[in-house]
């Protein structure tokens, strides 16, 4: 029923209709306004005004009469009411002299039904007034002058005139004032382009791009511009520049709108040839802090005007490699492209469709790197632009959480040395460049990032400054001074355990120079490693570095930062765990380790299957048992280049795995049990180094647990023992030849 009645009720039928209407109201208030609703009223009112005050006149006359027959107002005025064949009128007396006139309730007198009138006498004279009564009778209704009670207009009803004769008129001008009003309002609510902008100002943001301009001038013209933006929350050079580039032609369409899409973002835009596409084609280089994994992509924008089909055609043979397509087409509801949109819902490909509506929402939205995520997440494999940064230190800030009074002990004070040890994949590497991105750009400060490969310092650094590789350390840094002068010195020597074996090795010839460079205030140093720093700097006595400056462990990260580091990055793409429990368990399983957080993390989104947004227990279930986290767990069986103190780390740790805790005391116990004479100092520098290492933790009482409690579902109670024993026994070997 309702579909067949879709085409009748179609806008040219409506429209129609609406004319006819209007010109039917107004034609019958012109040519019969008896008939019309607006001039019915005044027009019936004012053909009856004349024999309502005829019959009020007869009446005034027989009172008149009945007074002087009686010498005083009769009691029972209905003894001498006038005869009038059709009366309109009822009539009492409230009082003497006074006549009170009630108006039929009939509608066709128009205004005057239902109205009543008051008219007095003046004693002793023949002199009447008039006035309105409850409810009043329209003024301009009332005789002339009778309100002053002139004798002579009032006493000729056949002169009584429509105070009003164009009362009517007027009255269809007003309703016609009312329609014209009531039509532009009505045209501006439903028109097609700025009607919804009025109604919900937000919807501008989700225009097609190609619309903005004709929206524009409609707006100026209605001079409703300024207000709807302020009301949709646009900024007003966002709109301008957003209506430039939808009227942009020919070849400078496409580079205005990448361009402007790209400042948008924080990204470096420039033109990439050499493409089979038909359009032009863009490189975007996003800045460092993007909140996930990606560097660059491609932006293609299609010829205006060109068939979807080729597009497609040209896409699927076109190789990009691992990068990610940005495609900025025009496909919106006057334009549709349904296969290219059906292309890039495809996960299997790294094509990125952005609309014409998404690119306004870009241009003029608030937020456009949280359009160009969600993008990206829905149209792309999450793990393709994941935000968790498994490998190597963390250097975009936006994946960098917690580790803030660390930070703020090497920050807020004055230049000082410092010596950041622990093990690996626990943060060092991410918190020496947290603290280069916090001193970019200081204005007393100079700092620099140096990785070492092996244990030639003085090479590296030469290198890296572009100088001669045997430059000496003293020069290198006078090399700087004179770069930067007047500003403070700052080098973050990373990965730095091999230079600190070497140096143990042939008697800390360079780290006698970087202490003396230190203490002379020429440069400040902050160096990271893992057992050979720390032993280098704690153990040994006679080190240059003991003393040097102040030991940074790097352990478990805060639980709040890690809860975060969970949570925040896959807020940004609209993904997030199905409870908080599910975050608690996560974080108590890692054991606050930060690499371990983001392992599980990436591990939950490659769980995830095509369309799911939120990770449940059974993604985590897989993710804890993945073999990318087993592979994060391993290696500390190998936290030495001694082969005797990596075997006591390890009978150390199946040890705990076993009994569920350890203690130095107990290991000297079992040690002795199997015949070997226990190096209570050997021990010792085990704890400490498991404990470096971030795989045990000493607790309260002297007890030392796994820090980790993924470490202990690792271990089969039946290999324990058996590992164990294995290790005992070599150990007892190697301690029976010595």
């Amino acid at each position: 029923m309702l579909g067949g009645l879709k085409p009748l009720l179609s806008r040219p039928v409506v429209r129609a209709v609406v004319i006819a209407l209007v010109t039917l109201f107004v034609a019958s208030a012109v040519f019969t306004p008896q008939h019309n609703p607006a001039t019915r009223g005044r027009f019936m009112a004012a053909m009856n005004v004349g024999p309502l005050w005829g019959e009020l006149v007869q009446w005034r006359v027989a009172m008149m009469q009945a007074h002087n027959e009686l010498g005083h107002w009769p009691k029972d005025i209905y003894a001498y009411a006038p005869p009038v064949a059709q009366p309109q009128l009822r009539v009492t007396s409230p009082r003497p002299y006074v006549l009170q006139a009630d108006i039929a309730q009939h509608p066709d007198l128009g205004k005057l039904a239902g109205t009543q009138v008051v008219v007095e006498l003046k004693p002793g004279t023949t002199t009447w007034s008039c006035r309105p009564g409850k409810p009043p009778i329209p003024l301009g209704y009332l005789p002339i002058n009778c309100l002053e009670g002139s004798t002579d207009d009032f006493e000729r009803p056949t002169q009584v005139p429509d105070a009003d004769p164009f009362g009517w008129m007027r009255s269809l001008i007003a309703w016609c004032a009312v329609i014209f009003g009531a039509g532009a309002v009505l045209w501006v609510v439903r028109h097609p382009l700025i009607g919804a902008g009025q109604l919900r100002p937000a919807r501008l943001r989700r225009t097609p791009l190609a619309r903005l301009p004709q929206i524009d001038r409609l707006l100026r013209w209605l001079r409703r511009l300024d207000a709807t933006l302020l009301a949709a929350d646009i900024r007003t050079v966002d709109w301008r520049r957003a209506v430039a580039c939808a009227q942009a032609t020919g070849g400078e369409r496409a580079p205005a709108l990448a361009r402007a899409l790209a400042e948008r973002v924080s990204a470096r835009c420039q033109p990439s040839t050499d493409w089979a596409l038909p359009g032009a084609v863009f490189e975007w280089q996003f800045p460092p802090d993007l909140p996930v994994s990606l560097d660059r992509c491609l932006v293609f924008v299609p010829t205006p005007g060109i068939d979807e089909a080729t597009v497609l055609r040209q896409l699927r043979a076109v190789q990009t490699g691992s990068d990610v397509l940005l495609i900025l087409c025009e496909h919106s509801v006057d334009t549709p492209w349904p296969l290219l949109r059906a292309h890039a819902d495809d996960r299997a490909n790294l094509h990125v469709m952005l609309d014409s509506a998404q690119q306004t929402e870009w241009l003029i939205g608030g937020e456009a790197l949280q359009a160009l995520l969600r993008q990206l997440a829905a149209q792309l494999r999450i793990t393709r632009i994941s935000p968790y940064q498994t490998r190597g230190g963390v250097t975009r800030e936006g994946g960098f959480f917690g580790r803030a009074q660390l930070l703020a002990r090497v920050i807020n004070r004055e230049p000082a040395n410092y010596l950041v040890v622990g093990g690996r994949q626990l943060g060092k590497s991410s918190l020496l460049k947290a603290v280069q991105r916090r001193m970019a750009g200081h204005p007393h400060t100079v700092c620099h990032y140096v990785s070492l490969r092996d244990h030639r310092l003085a090479p590296r650094m030469a290198l890296q400054f572009g100088l001669a590789a045997d430059t000496p350390l003293e020069a290198i840094v006078d090399h700087l001074q004179a770069q930067y002068q007047g500003k403070r010195l700052v080098l973050l020597i990373d990965e730095a355990d091999l230079f600190f074996r070497d140096e143990s090795a042939n008697g800390y010839v360079q780290l006698s120079t970087l202490r003396a460079l230190s203490e002379e205030g020429r440069c400040w140093f902050m160096l990271a490693g893992f057992w050979d720093l720390y032993a280098t700097a704690v153990l040994d006595y006679q080190s240059p570095l003991r003393n040097f400056g102040e030991v940074l462990a790097i352990g478990g990260l805060e639980r709040s930062a890690c809860r975060e580091l969970a949570t925040e990055p896959l807020r940004k793409l609209r993904l997030g765990f199905d409870n908080e429990r599910l975050v608690d368990r996560l974080v108590d399983a890692s054991g606050q380790r930060a690499n371990l957080v983001a392992i599980l993390c990436q591990e939950c989104l490659e769980a995830l299957a095509p369309g799911e947004r939120v990770i449940e227990k059974r993604h985590l279930d897989q993710a804890l048992a993945s073999q990318a986290v087993q592979d994060a767990l391993a290696g500390w069986g190998r936290l030495s280049h001694d082969e005797a103190a990596c075997r006591l780390d390890r009978i150390v740790v199946y040890h705990t795995a076993q009994a569920g805790q350890a203690s130095l005391v107990a290991l000297a116990q079992l040690l002795q049990g199997h015949g070997i004479a226990g190096d209570a100092q050997a021990l010792r520098q085990s704890l400490a180094r498991l404990q470096l290492a971030y795989v045990l933790r000493k607790h309260e009482g002297g007890e030392y647990r796994f820090a980790i409690p993924l470490l202990q579902d690792q271990f089969e109670p039946a290999e324990v023992e058996l590992l164990l024993h294995q290790e005992l026994a070599v150990l007892a070997r190697s301690d029976a030849k010595v």
